[in-house]
Parts: structure tokens; sequence; C-alpha cells
């Protein structure tokens, strides 16, 4: 397929703005739907505001082949979180089901059956609507990328000479660099064959706290690691959201990694064409730049 049209939601934020660079490198026409439109544009792409509480136009569909689904409402942000992303999910499959369009939902790790947090909750919830013979899910692990979660302990790690494991950093991650997570997202729109649910991340499965030490090794930074009870920080980050005052972490952020899971992703590499680069291999692209 020459060109194709792709709409990507949530397309300023982290994975939205990759995805929309990404494509947009390889000469694909898109639609970047977006809460709020950019003061500076990227030449050749149709920004559309966006919210997914409200309903769409269908005109803006017209002519599109593949649509991205990464926006997301956080709880912290509106109380109506949950909702307005089941909402907003349950109207792109509908439009998408009349236009023909392909989808790919980008959910996560978070997403399973014993989540707690609203984010993995409702990221499961949403993966259920879809239709697993049509559309694609692809359950996403610990993102190494330029900015995300990773720039955020780049900048702490840089600005203290302390750093907090929570739970004592026991947590177990699984990662995918950003370059090879969107080479994963066209193949999986590219071929009619990839539908239903993917994991994506490298096999490889490493504690937190040895993922933190190994990246303040490769930031030149002798931190002293402090252990901090999970249940002590989620009461914490309760007490200030209680009272307004914000701090780097959230309670939401606390129930994600009390619950985080290791998925096998092997055969799912090998279905989607693509060998993942390691934790190490992705810090060490990202940091040479």
């Amino acid at each position: 397929m020459n060109n194709p049209t792709l709409i990507i939601t949530g397309a300023n934020g982290f994975l939205g703005k990759c995805l929309l660079d990404y494509f947009k490198d390889k000469h694909w026409r898109i639609k970047a739907f977006v809460h709020r439109l950019p003061k500076e544009k990227d030449d050749g792409v149709t920004y559309v505001q966006y919210k997914m509480e409200e309903d769409v136009n269908p005109i803006d569909f017209d002519n599109v082949d593949f649509l991205i689904h990464a926006a997301y409402l956080r709880y912290e942000n509106d109380d109506r979180a949950d909702s307005i992303n089941l909402r907003g999910t349950e109207n792109l499959i509908s439009i998408c089901n009349e236009k023909k369009i392909k989808i790919a939902f980008l959910s996560s790790f978070s997403a399973h059956k014993n989540a707690i947090s609203h984010y993995g909750t409702t990221k499961m919830r949403c993966e259920e609507l879809f239709d697993f013979n049509k559309d694609t899910i692809l359950k996403i692990g610990f993102v190494i990328g330029k900015k995300g979660i990773l720039s955020e302990m780049i900048h702490r790690m840089k600005s203290s000479s302390f750093f907090p494991l929570v739970g004592g950093g026991k947590q177990p991650i699984q990662s995918v660099y950003i370059n090879d997570l969107c080479q994963v997202v066209e193949n999986v729109l590219v071929k009619k064959e990839l539908t239903g649910i993917f994991n994506v991340a490298h096999h490889e499965i490493i504690a937190m706290k040895i993922f933190y030490r190994i990246l303040a090794k490769q930031l030149g930074r002798k931190l002293i690691f402090v252990p901090i009870p999970t249940f002590l920080l989620f009461w914490s980050c309760l007490f200030f959201e209680k009272i307004g005052v914000k701090i780097p972490v959230s309670s939401e952020s606390v129930l994600g990694l009390k619950k985080l899971i290791t998925l096998d992703t092997k055969e799912d590499q090998k279905l989607i064409g693509i060998e993942l680069k390691s934790y190490e291999e992705s810090l060490d692209l990202l940091l040479e730049k």
C-alpha cells in the first residue's frame, strides 16, 4: 500500500508524537487528533481537535486506512476519566467499523484482570470492546524513549543524590525501545493477518532496582537508593492529593507499580516479524544521542 492515510489519536502525547514523526518520515498521510491544537504544526500533517467526551465528525474519517488509538485521559486530571475513555473508544470503534478502518489500540502491561489502578482497569475494559478478528491490541511494556516516564527518572537522578525505591524496587519490568515500538505498530497495521492481542516488550525480565542502578551508572551518577514502603507512599500521595499539593508521583502510579506483571513476548515478536532490543541496548542507543 502506497502512502496510506492514518489517524493518530493523542498525537501530541509521548507515544503519539513519536508515531507521528515515524510515519511522517515514511511519507504516510497523517491526521493528528489532538486535545489542543499545537502552535507549531508539522508540515504535511492535518490537525483535528479531538476530545474523547465529544462525538467525532465522520467526515474526518473519510478515505482513512488505519487508526492508532493512543489518546488517554488520566484519572488524576479528571475523575470522569474512566467513563470518558470508554465512551471515546466505543465511538472510534463504531465509526471505524462503518468506514472499514483497521485500529491499533495502544494498551499496557498494566491492563490485566488483577489491576487495581484506574489506568490498568480502564485499559483492560477498553481492550474488551474490540473485535479481535479485525483490530489489534498492543499490550506495551516499559517504553524507553527520550520522553515519558524514563525522562522523569533521568531528571530525578540528575537533580538529586537520593533516589526512591518504591517497595524496595522489586517490581519486574520488561522494556521496549521506542523505535522498535514504532516498527511494531507499522507491521501490525499493514499485515492484515496480524489481529488480536500482542504483548510488546523484550523477553528479558529484570527488577526495577537493577534497571535504576544500570541507568544511574550510564548517567555517571552515584546515587543513594532509599527503599520506601509501598503503603506509606500510597497514603502520602492520597494526603497530598487531598490538600491539592502536587508531588512527583501519584497514588495512581503507586497502584500501578504494586500490580506490575510480566508477559511472554517471544512468540508475538516472531509473529510481528521484529527482534526487539534489550533494555541495555535501548539505553545505549538512547543515551549516546
